[in-house]
């Protein structure tokens, strides 16, 4: 039988492709990056090579610290209310996060014992958004507090006052710039979808086979961002592949940790940790994003919109998928996943050298974040409900915009104006797309939503046009 999704006249399976371009396209990225040190590695002169090694081994050193330093203030919760000062908005959000965790959980379980697929969804949704709104929280007062937490203050001080204005065209710049413009084209590619769904998957479309424009799209947007739309009978092994590489994950750190903590006299050398951090870069929302997928077409099996196949980037509705074990699994895997990636790419606090692309900590924190909530509104957020989506999608990536503008988090210049220019590119793509995929909503509905954040990206041209006569003048 054929795969239904799939047009009539396709030759070739497009979500066979699409799962080995992804596949091939993370092991070319795992061997290009160890080809590419070990021939630096022999064409390097030993001197310099064992300097490189001193400094990247100081600088992994600094990034465990903080890893360190962040697990513990997030695990660090004061019970009593004069122990929360003087975080006590800190403390008590914390507290509220982790109780809707545990009802949400304790939700979850009853509605996938007793079959109740409208709470499952519910339930599913309110655990990623705490968990989100959570570690946001914690990651927030551990900035705050850093200066108190870690042993090097002035580091710190350092970073906040460095800037460049120019970089360098050296290869870790330009690898830079191309994981800058893949996560541009994985946030760009949310509305589009979006739109892409509304157009083109509505349910008559999809019962007389006009749906091959929008799998032809989702094809394409698929290969530029790495976000896999696979079929059925692909999810399995997407699944399990995700779910292996995430306990591969929590498997070498728990056994490196422990080993270095019974043998702090012989310990792992963990330099190569540094070259990880350009790559989980890369991988931190495809990863995630599949997880988030899973779980939004998990939890709407049996609901009104089980039968959309817009229901989330992977289709696994496979009479061999038990959604009780995978949903929880799912939920289980998204969870470390999402916490072990936040928090490793997130500590890697070094002081660059002049023209080198960059970024402070706090800034990839919040991205991230953001770019997680995005996900998490365009995926898990109900068809019926898409004019609140839209509008939240609007409130996500004009935050963006407003961050980036105001803490300026990459420490050249440049890349923050075009930074700038790429959200505003998409917060223009996504206001457009809340009014073609609304024209049906009141104007109570999205009329305040869009009427807000066009106004605000109005007002906030004008800032950058400002921030680049700014720019032009300290350039000269």
């Amino acid at each position: 039988m054929s795969d239904p999704h799939l047009g009539s006249g396709s030759s070739a399976n497009p979500n066979l492709v699409l799962t080995l371009v992804y596949f091939l396209t993370i092991a070319a990225i795992l061997i290009g990056t160890a080809v590419y040190f070990i021939v630096m590695a022999r064409i390097t002169d030993p001197e310099v090579r064992l300097m490189e090694l001193i400094t990247t081994q100081r600088e992994v050193q600094h990034l465990i610290d903080n890893l360190s330093s962040q697990f513990s203030n997030f695990w660090r919760l004061p019970l009593r209310w004069r122990s929360m000062k003087p975080y006590y908005t800190h403390q008590t959000l914390s507290w509220i996060f982790i109780l809707a965790l545990v009802a949400s959980v304790v939700v979850l379980i009853v509605a996938l014992a007793l079959d109740l697929a409208q709470v499952a969804r519910i339930s599913t949704l309110t655990y990623v958004v705490s968990l989100n709104a959570l570690f946001m929280v914690r990651q927030h007062l551990y900035y705050i507090r850093r200066t108190y937490l870690t042993y090097d203050a002035e580091h710190y001080l350092v970073l906040d006052t460095t800037k460049f204005y120019y970089f360098d065209w050296s290869v870790f710049n330009v690898v830079q710039l191309g994981i800058l413009v893949i996560e541009f084209l994985q946030l760009l590619s949310f509305p589009i979808r979006d739109l892409l769904d509304a157009l083109y998957l509505s349910k008559n479309q999809q019962l007389n086979g006009n749906s091959d424009g929008s799998n032809t799209a989702s094809f394409i947007i698929g290969i530029i961002t790495m976000f896999a739309n696979l079929s059925s009978k692909f999810y399995v092994i997407q699944f399990w592949f995700l779910v292996s590489v995430i306990g591969c994950i929590v498997l070498v750190m728990t056994v490196i940790h422990t080993y270095n903590v019974m043998r702090p006299h012989r310990p792992i050398a963990i330099y190569w940790v540094k070259y990880l951090v350009p790559l989980a870069n890369l991988l931190y929302l495809p990863m995630l994003v599949m997880l988030i997928g899973s779980a939004a077409c998990l939890s709407k099996i049996g609901t009104e919109d089980a039968s959309d196949s817009s229901s989330g980037l992977l289709r696994c509705d496979s009479p061999s998928v038990v959604k009780p074990l995978y949903l929880a699994l799912t939920v289980v895997a998204y969870t470390a996943g999402y916490v072990i990636l936040t928090a490793f790419v997130t500590s890697f606090d070094r002081i660059p050298i002049k023209g080198e692309i960059h970024y402070k900590s706090q800034g990839v924190a919040f991205l991230k974040n953001m770019s997680m909530l995005l996900s998490i509104d365009f995926l898990l957020v109900a068809n019926s409900y898409r004019h609140i989506r839209s509008i939240l999608s609007l409130v996500i990536v004009l935050s963006m915009v407003c961050f980036n503008i105001n803490t300026q988090p990459c420490f050249v210049e440049q890349i923050n104006y075009w930074r700038t220019y790429g959200f505003c590119c998409i917060l223009w793509v996504a206001l457009i797309v809340t009014m073609l995929t609304n024209e049906d909503s009141t104007l109570s509905d999205t009329g305040t939503g869009g009427i807000v954040s066009a106004l605000a990206v109005v007002y906030y041209n004008d800032v950058i046009k400002a921030m680049v006569n700014t720019y032009l003048v300290n350039a000269e």
